[in-house]
């Protein structure tokens, strides 16, 4: 759906060589808070059920869950009119997550009718089941409202909670529904987040929950206004059906997870943002019958795959994976089947792979990528991320520019070194590798002509 044509992708002068190269453990600076998203307060989960997910993110070597708190049942019949059963709901998982050494991050969703912006056509005097009208994922006529919200839930419970997230995923009409979403979503920011600070100051207040890296989305939040109404910027940066270390093509790299992060952050650091990063969706489906599918065993090794890749940002704050069990039974069901465990809470592989890998059972093997391109001009640059403070050795065969360039990666682990013209380097093989280390993995430069984008790949150190 999203391939160009081969035409169409040479067009854009640039044609990359992804490769992906496993090496020999490092340590590596990880994320704060690790953990899953559970949706423990929703109405038909028993306090048993909520305990249950709770020992299981525990069990995982998690420190942090990630719930969604629905305002439209927090203060369903009015401002100030606090739902008992909701609210005793959501008491019972904040101290229940914490009796765990768990931490909350509490996203804040949804608008009750009394308080929606949605037409009068849709609320219709807020009788019957309005939230099935979706009148629930309009802003609300008064900012301030929302802003009261977020002022309860810090000062309720202060710092129990790893953070407090602003909606979810606002560029998208699933849940946002506004002429400017963008605009709408700058407004929600600008009164929640100085209301959360009269709660706890102590409380981070995250904004963003971007579906997929959406950098111009984001841009434009920056351009709304948003800087200095939040502590860290949180993402989605899902990679669909692909291997996480698969780069994809450069031009569709919002919807990646490894490129997707670093262009989200690049914009945080183009708009003078040093706020750090959650990334508070990632995983895969293990549905049927959609092309985001994938089997049992490859979720279990992307997810692995997933969690080291983020031992390598050292600008991530917390990361929950998506998610900790499955909402239905029928594999036919896209939003069913992300889980960690089935809904009966029977273990796919999954669950095994990401515990061994939070206990620090997994050998850590931190990777190189290589990028490979091509200017307009036929100049051949090769950059790439790889450990912080490291020697890199690309190596050039096959062809009349033999040799090898010796590169230090930076503080951030990048690296970047111009190889010569393609008229000289064409057909030549370009070997990255650690030295000392037996691993290696190469690709060969295009000869130019029918060239198509080559996918990322692993080798193992004895390869």
């Amino acid at each position: 759906m999203r391939n160009l044509s081969l035409s169409k992708a040479l067009s854009l002068a640039l044609v990359s060589l992804l490769v992906c190269l496993a090496l020999p453990a490092l340590a590596a600076a990880k994320p704060a808070y690790l953990g899953f998203q559970v949706h423990s307060l929703w109405y038909e989960r028993s306090t048993a059920e909520m305990q249950r997910e709770l020992d299981l993110v525990q069990q995982t070597g998690g420190n942090v869950v990630r719930v969604d708190v629905g305002w439209s049942s927090l203060e369903t019949e009015g401002k100030g009119e606090y739902t008992g059963w909701y609210l005793e709901k959501l008491d019972r998982f904040v101290k229940e997550a914490n009796a765990r050494q768990l931490k909350v991050i509490a996203t804040l969703v949804t608008t009750p009718c009394w308080a929606s912006s949605a037409p009068e056509s849709l609320k219709q005097g807020c009788k019957g089941a309005w939230w099935e009208r979706n009148v629930q994922n309009y802003p609300p006529n008064n900012p301030s409202d929302f802003g009261d919200a977020a002022r309860f839930l810090t000062a309720r419970y202060g710092t129990e909670l790893a953070a407090l997230e602003i909606w979810n995923e606002p560029n998208t009409e699933r849940f946002l529904v506004a002429p400017n979403r963008a605009s709408a979503y700058a407004t929600l920011v600008k009164a929640a987040y100085p209301a959360a600070k009269e709660g706890n100051p102590a409380v981070p207040v995250i904004v963003g929950a971007l579906a997929a890296a959406d950098r111009p989305f984001l841009d434009e939040l920056y351009a709304q206004g948003i800087k200095g109404y939040f502590d860290g910027i949180s993402v989605h940066p899902y990679n669909e059906w692909r291997d996480p270390y698969d780069l994809w093509q450069p031009q569709w790299k919002k919807y990646t997870f490894l490129p997707g992060t670093e262009w989200i952050h690049e914009g945080q650091i183009a708009a003078g943002d040093n706020t750090p990063l959650w990334i508070t969706e990632f995983g895969w489906d293990t549905c049927t019958g959609n092309e985001w599918c994938v089997s049992e065993a490859q979720q279990a090794d992307y997810m692995v795959k997933a969690l080291q890749i983020l031992n390598t940002f050292s600008y991530v704050r917390g990361a929950t994976g998506y998610e900790l069990r499955d909402e239905s039974t029928d594999k036919s069901e896209f939003e069913g089947n992300w889980g960690l465990v089935h809904q009966d809470f029977s273990p796919k592989p999954v669950l095994a792979a990401v515990t061994k890998q939070l206990h620090g059972e997994l050998k850590e093997e931190p990777t190189v990528t290589l990028i490979v391109s091509v200017s307009p001009g036929g100049t051949v640059v090769a950059k790439g991320k790889a450990p912080q403070a490291r020697n890199v050795s690309l190596k050039l065969n096959g062809c009349q520019a033999k040799g090898t360039h010796l590169i230090k990666t930076g503080s951030h682990g990048h690296f970047h070194r111009r190889l010569g013209f393609l008229k000289t380097l064409k057909g030549c093989r370009v070997t990255a590798q650690l030295p000392q280390s037996t691993g290696a993995a190469s690709r060969t430069i295009p000869t130019g002509g029918g060239v198509a984008v080559a996918n990322a790949i692993a080798v193992s150190p004895s390869a």
